[in-house]
């Protein structure tokens, strides 16, 4: 094969990990704008906790499966995983279109996230098989593809649901999803494991005896229990706290996935000269001193600087993931089954995190208690 094909070979990876990115964590990550809506319209029985509890589902199955779609990976099932999660990420959007209760909109979105959870780690495990001494850079490329489907999926629904409604709007998501996928299993290319090298076990308990392993999962419990929440309430905030309109929530959650975007591509440039986990555990700090000030944010000026701010440190946080993990075990073996432990410990964290923080918003702690919250979680897992 010759030298440019090999290029082109290796960059197509991070295009489809880009789209699959887009397709899944970037969804899901717009869920602000759905919380907003079903707040002020379809739920507005239900508290905010209660509602948010439908996002964290979907983020915590996105999560959880990669427990099972890890070690599937690494048996070269990646093609049948992603036939699955684009079948059930369409099929979930359909029913979130006409879901008009609760229980029907969690299992709905339930659907999305046992979809995207089938996708998602694969996504970050074909990338690490390609790339060495530039997979922080690549990772940062191919996850930046979440932080523009966080812009897109927002900015979208505000005139979508404006124009034909909100089932019309989840559908177009659907065939967007759908397309998008479909390109990305067109163009993704597994290293499958060479000769006669046997199959990894599909569940391998070696690995809860890696303490190195453990106490990185433990740190990203602490840290995704609390990261999310700004995700989740920031277009609230702005609506209650600073009396705004639901717009310009919208359009600064948009703001927030857009800065994230710029932070992925900064913080992997920076781990190509410093190590991942030395510069992820920088952006703990940084996040936890921004969080720290949310709370006495009374402002458009000041919360548009904490968007820019936040999203950029948490782009960080979320990119350099996978290449802190092979700082940590840079063995290329069970390589797809170590991301999706990891991203079952984060799992945890995503799926507590915003539905406490609603409740603490229901409490008389209010707007001053959540930041409180989450910046003590931040400051845990950092120390």
């Amino acid at each position: 094969m010759s030298n440019s094909n090999i290029v082109w070979l290796r960059w197509s990876q991070v295009l489809a990990s880009f789209f699959m990115n887009f397709s899944t964590l970037g969804f899901s990550n717009s869920f602000g704008v759905f919380q907003s809506y079903y707040t002020h319209n379809i739920l507005d029985s239900y508290s905010s906790s209660d509602i948010s509890w439908i996002g964290t589902t979907e983020g915590f199955l996105l999560s959880i499966i990669g427990i099972v779609s890890g070690p599937l990976y690494d048996k070269g099932y990646i093609r049948y995983l992603m036939i699955a999660g684009s079948l059930f990420n369409f099929l979930g959007l359909i029913n979130t279109s006409f879901a008009n209760d609760y229980p029907w909109i969690l299992l709905s979105r339930a659907l999305i996230g046992l979809g995207s959870g089938l996708i998602y780690v694969p996504a970050q495990a074909v990338i690490q098989t390609y790339f060495t001494k530039n997979a922080p850079l690549a990772d940062a490329i191919s996850m930046s593809g979440s932080s523009l489907g966080g812009i897109v999926y927002p900015l979208s629904f505000q005139q979508l649901e404006n124009h034909i409604g909100f089932g019309w709007a989840c559908r177009v998501f659907a065939l967007l999803n759908l397309c998008l996928l479909v390109t990305s299993f067109l163009l993704v290319r597994p290293r499958q494991n060479l000769g006669d090298e046997p199959k990894p076990p599909t569940f391998n308990l070696k690995l809860l005896h890696d303490w190195k392993l453990l106490l990185f999962g433990f740190i990203c419990v602490l840290l995704d229990t609390a990261v999310d929440v700004p995700f989740y309430y920031i277009p609230i905030f702005v609506q209650d706290r600073l009396e705004l309109s639901p717009t310009v929530g919208d359009s600064l959650l948009a703001g927030l996935n857009a800065s994230s975007l710029v932070g992925r591509l900064l913080f992997g440039w920076l781990a190509r000269h410093f190590k991942s986990l030395k510069v992820w555990q920088y952006c703990i700090l940084a996040a936890s001193i921004l969080l720290y000030c949310w709370s006495s944010l009374n402002s458009l000026a000041g919360i548009m600087a904490f968007v820019i701010l936040y999203g950029a440190i948490v782009g960080g946080l979320i990119s350099l993931v996978p290449s802190s993990l092979r700082d940590i075990r840079p063995e290329p073996s069970l390589l797809g089954t170590r991301i999706g432990l990891i991203e079952g410990f984060q799992g945890i964290g995503f799926l507590i995190g915003p539905p406490i923080a609603g409740a603490i918003l229901e409490s008389p702690a209010g707007y001053m208690g959540v930041p409180t919250y989450v910046c003590h979680f931040l400051t845990k897992s950092c120390s």
